[in-house]
């Protein structure tokens, strides 16, 4: 995988640019008012700055002024690699189609960027502290799948969903080496049969 250093560090330069419908994303959910307390997203180089309502001293022993407001910042990059991983296998194939591919393939890997980085965004803010989970409305339902979909996305989703992608696009090429395995085990198990009844 001679391209991995190459695509990496061009996927690493772009990744503003990669990052811009995520960005959409966040700002629409904040200006359609899900959930409440999101007010602002700010993109960075690595990633986004979400501002909310939510006031982590607003109960009794919490360190902080009365009027300070929670933010939190998520490194995007940790979540949205799989573009990098998928863009090296999809040119290392070779196909007169990859240019196709790659941009299919970033279409269906951006939803799933989109639910982990809102996914971690949610973690970081509403389950920072039990004073901050108090303020929201949500019910134990949601604070259980914001954990659940942060742990999918941090431990399995930048990988496992980029190669899932290449797979599908790709399963022609995929087939054509499975093919060619399977005729080699057959030949050399039909060589076999026939040593052995020389």
């Amino acid at each position: 995988m001679a391209l991995m250093p190459f695509v990496f560090a061009a996927w690493y330069l772009l990744v503003p640019a990669l990052h811009w419908p995520i960005r959409w994303f966040l700002a629409g959910m904040a200006a359609l008012g899900y959930p409440e307390f999101l007010t602002q997203v700010n993109q960075t180089l690595a990633g986004f700055e979400l501002i909310t309502s939510l006031t982590p001293g607003s109960m009794a022993g919490q360190p902080f002024r009365p009027d300070a407001i929670l933010t939190t910042g998520i490194d995007a990059r940790i979540y949205t690699w799989g573009t990098a991983l998928l863009a090296t296998l999809t040119l290392a194939a070779w196909d007169t189609a990859r240019w196709r591919y790659l941009w299919y393939g970033f279409l269906v890997l951006l939803p799933f960027q989109m639910a982990a980085v809102f996914a971690v965004g949610m973690k970081q803010m509403v389950l920072a502290s039990p004073a901050v989970m108090a303020q929201t409305d949500w019910s134990q339902w949601q604070f259980e799948a914001t954990a659940y979909l942060y742990q999918f996305s941090t431990l399995m989703m930048p990988p496992v969903t980029a190669v899932v992608v290449w797979l599908v696009l790709h399963r022609n090429f995929v087939a054509k080496f499975v093919g060619a395995d399977v005729i080699d085990v057959i030949r050399a198990t039909e060589k076999g049969a026939l040593r052995r009844a020389r």
